[in-house]
């Protein structure tokens, strides 16, 4: 079958959108899913200013979360659709659901190098895997591993793991995230949810009056906020933490790469050479994380990017819909 594909990034806050013919993307915008009440409204919009001989029926959508063959659900927006449903809805013969951070995953291996900038001083990257982890409205984890000549996507849910402490410090703010949350998974700390509850943490710990604060908001105060500068401080701690981790899981000689929409809107109060003293905080491994390279991801869509380069072989996996 040729033709356009229809291919997304359905986040819990932005749904990304384009068309591709499986190298080049087209006809890409972003589109707040608040504005819908559910997936289908947000689609038949973007759909609707598709020329009728460029209507897709194949389709890719990655989503937050394990990904289900039969139905849409949405981690952090209260979604969902039948796959069976949207197929029907949209003529589509063949639709296919992947992990959104598999679709980052997939992205690596073509990103520019003015696609990424580095944090902390550069490193060269050498040949093995690569991981991905991307702080937004949650926390994404992917994971990319050589086969051959290309390579294979491992997708996982590293971001609801268990957050690590280091500190004294970090102790006592994750006994308040336990006390809030039950399970401290890293999403808890490393998502846009996660800095705010992070600020009223240590406003706690230190006798402060409640006082909650969104991601932005903390930004913006960190310049003159002690406790909202040591709330960023905090995050970028556990953020190298985690990477450092998986890094170690991962054995990525390819390199530890940021996403996602929280590190970007921090700008210079993320410090780079802080995330690099943490990331290598590994004891008697120190050594061996010190060559990986960790990067920044400044490309602006790259799951559209992984998805539009990997759309054949996803749908070569992908069963035709009955019609």
């Amino acid at each position: 079958m040729t033709g356009p594909i229809l291919i997304a990034d359905l986040g819990g806050t932005n749904l990304r959108l384009a068309l591709t013919d499986g190298s080049a993307t087209r006809a890409e915008t972003s589109i707040e899913a608040g504005r819908f009440g559910g997936l289908e409204d947000a689609l038949e919009t973007y759909l609707d200013g598709v020329p009728a001989a460029d209507r897709p029926q194949r389709a890719i959508f990655a989503v937050a979360g394990p990904p289900d063959p039969t139905t849409i659900a949405f981690t952090n927006r209260a979604w969902s659709a039948s796959v069976a449903g949207l197929s029907a809805r949209f003529t589509l013969r063949q639709l296919a659901i992947i992990n959104d951070f598999a679709a980052v995953a997939y992205a690596l291996p073509h990103l520019a190098a003015t696609d990424y900038r580095a944090v902390g001083a550069e490193r060269t990257a050498r040949p093995g895997p690569m991981v991905v982890l991307g702080p937004g409205t949650g926390l994404g984890v992917g994971l990319v591993v050589p086969e051959g000549s290309g390579i294979r996507v491992v997708p996982g849910e590293g971001g609801h793991a268990t957050l690590p402490a280091q500190s004294a410090r970090e102790d006592a703010v994750i006994a308040y995230l336990r006390g809030r949350h039950g399970h401290v998974s890293a999403e808890r700390a490393l998502s846009g949810a996660g800095l705010a509850d992070l600020h009223d943490a240590l406003r706690a710990i230190e006798g402060k009056p409640t006082l909650r604060l969104e991601a932005a908001a903390i930004a913006v105060r960190a310049a003159e906020d002690a406790v909202c500068r040591e709330a960023v401080d905090l995050f970028t701690d556990f953020l190298a933490t985690v990477a450092g981790d998986l890094a170690l899981t991962a054995g990525a000689s390819g390199g530890v790469f940021i996403a996602g929409g929280i590190v970007p809107k921090l700008g210079s109060l993320f410090d780079g050479d802080r995330f690099r003293r943490r990331f290598t905080a590994k004891g008697r491994l120190a050594g061996y994380l010190d060559p990986v390279p960790t990067r920044l991801i400044t490309h602006p869509q790259p799951a559209l990017l992984g998805i539009s380069r990997s759309a054949g072989s996803i749908l070569e996996n992908t069963l035709d819909i009955p019609v």
